[in-house]
């Protein structure tokens, strides 16, 4: 492991669009080139086979020990049509969750992952809406640390990349699925916020390597095809996130000035230029070349199994 490893959480609702499945396949592969070491996993959502998917996908690529968090909160994004292919990976692939064991809760975890980490240590690339963050953000010195949430990240945490929002205004899912949690965190979160928006996104499709080059029975690759996809392409909203998160700015991006990010009640934003700690993503190359970079690392090494 480089000793210029970024020290990173991912934080996802890993079920209902397959590239939070792709995002965790580049970050494998990112960690197999020695750029990342990943402290933890946090999933976002009340769905039960969250934790166990990613569980799988990360035994998958030979990482079972990653520790895993997951949102105990009732009813938020646990119907069937947010499950389009965690429930069958976490049946189908072994992983700690796959019978009645509960996962940790997220809170708790990144409690206890930041109090070990060292100060300013870690990079947070949350994928999803951002109800963890939220909780982290609320909740209060216990067994764990004598510091408050805010106190922990303060402290702590680097740097976090969002996926989220849209820019310079407009509407997003993330934000709008939990529009309390995402105005908590832009309004509180006490250190730096790059946002890679929708629009960068959806102009970086990938997704063809996995149908081109990996075997029938990788995981990432079920995700995709179980998500429905006719061309076997996604946009890359998640995977682009992690990049930024583990490499910043290398590959070809520039940030906004800096400013703050005024999300409504109902989820939609503005930004708003001058005093503030966000940033949002704008291309400094051709969408092409992130494209050849993701579907490179989308692939990694192929694994045995």
């Amino acid at each position: 492991m480089s000793a210029q490893a970024v020290n990173i959480i991912l934080d996802t609702d890993i079920g209902p669009d397959c590239d939070d499945a792709g995002a965790v396949a580049v970050l494998h592969t990112l960690a197999d080139l020695g750029e990342a070491r990943i402290a933890g996993m946090m999933h976002c959502t009340s769905s039960r086979w969250g934790a166990g998917c990613l569980d799988a996908i990360n035994a998958y690529y030979g990482r079972p020990e990653i520790p895993i968090g997951t949102l105990q909160e009732p009813g938020f994004l646990d119907h069937d049509r947010y499950e389009t292919y965690n429930k069958a990976l976490a049946l189908q692939y072994d992983n700690r969750y796959r019978g009645v064991q509960a996962a940790p809760d997220a809170i708790q975890l990144y409690r206890r992952l930041l109090a070990e980490a060292a100060d300013a240590s870690i990079v947070i690339a949350a994928i999803g809406p951002l109800r963890n963050l939220a909780g982290l953000l609320q909740s209060e010195p216990d067994a764990i640390s004598p510091l408050s949430g805010i106190e922990l990240v303060e402290r702590k945490v680097k740097e976090t990349v969002a996926m989220g929002g849209h820019f310079p205004f407009g509407r997003e899912w993330n934000f709008e699925m939990a529009p309390d949690a995402a105005r908590l965190v832009a309004a509180a979160w006490p250190t730096p916020i790059i946002f890679a928006g929708y629009e960068i996104g959806s102009a970086v499709l990938t997704g063809r390597s996995l149908l081109a080059d990996t075997p029938s029975q990788h995981p990432v690759r079920q995700a995709y095809e179980r998500f429905g996809l006719a061309d076997g392409v996604r946009p890359s909203w998640d995977l682009i996130a992690v990049m930024v998160a583990v490499r910043g700015l290398r590959d070809g991006w520039r940030l906004s000035e800096s400013g703050c990010v005024l999300i409504e009640p109902d989820g939609a934003n503005r930004w708003m230029p001058g005093e503030g700690s966000h940033r949002y993503l704008i291309f400094d190359t051709d969408p092409a070349h992130i494209e050849h970079l993701l579907e490179r690392w989308l692939v990694g090494k192929i694994k045995s199994r």
